[in-house]
């Protein structure tokens, strides 16, 4: 068996699968709200934790239900590199619902309250505990393995990659490609298609 960067040496999956997404999304929504928010930005976007602990309401487009993202693994030496993400109309609402965020951006142009005011160490805390909740275990059960579900998930519905290149912030596409070496069910999946 081929092992590459979406599985451990010894095969496990490093990534959330479509059930235990699911899961995750069900758990995130029975709790607080700043965890619930959290988790599910990180759960439709794919960004990293850090880059969703600097979001504040200006970068919310609620005309486009669009958010601004500040791409932060890349050549310090570059200057800052931003991306648009879409973001469900639902969820946006719940984030107008939850801080109020759309009226903070009217009111309050030039305060930058961040809309999760905690450190990523918690913030990775959070996830984790919506994965014990929703009965994830292992190394997917981590932040990283949302983020790369959701490349995943983009490659097993055929999205070109260079969209998943700019979804998930890669200065480099060849980190892209670790979304095509799919295995397991995915990958039998998609082979069916054509069977």
């Amino acid at each position: 068996m081929k092992i590459n960067a979406l599985y451990t040496s010894s095969g496990e999956r490093k990534y959330l699968n479509a059930e235990e997404r699911e899961a995750f999304k069900r758990s995130a929504l029975s709790m607080p709200p700043h965890i619930r928010t959290y988790g599910l930005f990180i759960y439709y976007t794919g960004v990293r934790t850090s880059e969703a602990l600097e979001v504040t309401p200006e970068r919310l487009n609620f005309e486009d239900n669009t958010v601004l993202i500040r791409t932060l693994k890349q050549n310090p030496d570059k200057p800052d590199k931003y991306r648009v993400l879409d973001l469900p109309d639902t969820f946006l609402f719940s984030l107008e619902s939850e801080y109020k965020a759309k009226t903070k951006k009217q009111n309050q142009r030039g305060h930058k309250a961040r809309l999760w005011p905690f450190t990523d160490r918690s913030g990775q805390k959070y996830i984790k505990q919506i994965m014990r909740q929703a009965g994830i275990e292992g190394v997917k059960a981590t932040a990283r393995g949302l983020r790369h579900s959701v490349g995943v998930m983009m490659a097993m519905n055929k999205t070109p990659m260079n969209v998943i290149s700019d979804v998930l912030g890669h200065e480099n596409p060849k980190n892209t490609l670790i979304y095509m070496e799919i295995m397991g069910a995915e990958r039998r999946e998609l082979m069916s298609a054509i069977w």
